[in-house]
């Protein structure tokens, strides 16, 4: 067995707790105390003295096999690193397919995550695309949601020039095939919508929740943070019950101001919208294409991890929230959402030893998943296989 105790750490649960000793037995905490002392057996002491420990960041959206493709063959991006992951501290990633879902499939997608955790990252994916019908792994989305424990729901791009353009009734009809096999299989199933620029906004969404018995729960938009109008649209689906994700990578402006992701939240925030309601993703490793006004291809770059922690920075030392606070969207919420709250997102007894120890600046000094360490005194200690 391997011990570890990590000593005089302020912990986050993401909840404040005070200084704490954190006691490691393989991959689960297994004690939480003012002070823990243990002698005679073979343990390894971590000094958590100035530092500040949070539960490990889940990322929700992540093309993990690369994505763009928009500017011809040569234009899609790389796959997934697993030091690019763990150095930002996120030790969970949900991985989808973005606009390319025809070069690029769910099966390579399921390999890939499979790889992530052979390697000892914690990895989901999700089965569609842009496109419908759904790219799936065995042909249909209730049987890829109900038989392969890494696929959590749904990804449907809508509002957008490159997406398939779904009908109201296609629509409703995955979302039932999402929910039927979500519950037949113990997960919280949802459909991860890419949102456009689209006129429409929600409206079709509401006509399905109106006409139906499905809950807005089921219904997961991203990129809202897109342009204000959505992003004002957000509020009302947020206040409704839906749960709304902001991209670390989108920089809008808005009458001459940049609104930054942080910026976005807090205008939530501000708005009424509860916390709680909230998720922050960083679409990493997809594409940002860029087109002029006439819709053509002007250029593209690639999304990084590192915009996750710059945001939640930035809410903590340029929009004064409190660190508990600003932690939520990065940690529990999302993995509230994606149904593995019992698993990963919070630090508790018993639970998957995923920390992540923080300076005084909050940066990322330690790194955690499962109790096996990746990152130690700032530096990747643990590697992909070919890094």
């Amino acid at each position: 067995m391997m011990l570890q105790l990590i000593k005089n750490t302020e912990l986050y649960t993401p909840q404040y707790e005070g200084k704490k000793d954190i006691l490691i037995a393989n991959d689960r905490i297994v004690k939480i105390e003012d002070e823990i002392n243990i002698t005679g057996v073979d343990i390894q002491i971590i000094d958590g003295t100035n530092t500040k420990c949070i539960p490990g960041i889940i990322d929700r959206h992540v093309h993990i096999t690369g994505g763009g493709g928009e500017g011809g063959f040569s234009s899609s991006t790389p796959e997934v690193q697993i030091s690019t992951v763990v150095q930002q501290g996120i030790t969970t990633v949900v991985g989808l397919l973005g606009t390319n879902d025809l070069a690029r499939n769910t099966k390579n997608l399921l390999v890939k995550a499979k790889s992530l955790r052979e390697e000892g990252l914690n990895a989901y994916i999700l089965t569609g695309g842009y496109g419908y019908p759904p790219n799936t792994i065995m042909g249909d989305v209730r049987d890829d949601i109900m038989f392969f424990g890494e696929v959590l729901g749904l990804k449907l791009a809508i509002e957008d020039h490159r997406s398939s353009y779904v009908t109201k009734e296609e629509l409703k009809r995955l979302a039932a095939h999402v929910r039927v096999s979500s519950m037949l299989s113990k997960k919280s199933g949802f459909i991860h919508l890419h949102m456009g620029n689209g006129q429409r906004l929600y409206e079709m969404i509401y006509e399905i929740i109106d006409e139906t018995d499905l809950p807005i729960s089921l219904f997961s938009p991203t990129h809202i943070n897109r342009n204000v109008r959505l992003l004002d649209a957000s509020i009302e689906f947020a206040k409704r019950g839906g749960l709304v994700d902001i991209t670390s990578n989108i920089n809008l402006m808005t009458e001459g101001k940049m609104l930054t992701p942080g910026k976005a939240l807090v205008y939530l925030l501000n708005h009424g919208v509860d916390i709680n309601r909230i998720t922050l993703s960083s679409d990493a490793n997809g594409s940002m294409p860029v087109f002029d006004e006439g819709g053509q291809f002007i250029r593209l770059e690639v999304a990084g991890f590192e915009p996750t922690l710059h945001t939640l920075r930035e809410l903590v030392n340029q929009e004064g929230l409190p660190l508990d606070k600003a932690l939520m969207p990065f940690t529990i919420n999302p993995a509230k959402g994606l149904g593995i709250g019992h698993e990963r997102g919070v630090i508790v007894e018993n639970g998957y030893a995923d920390l992540v120890l923080m300076d005084e600046k909050l940066n990322v000094r330690d790194v955690f998943v499962s109790g096996i360490p990746f990152v130690k005194d700032y530096e990747v200690i643990k590697k992909g296989m070919f890094e």
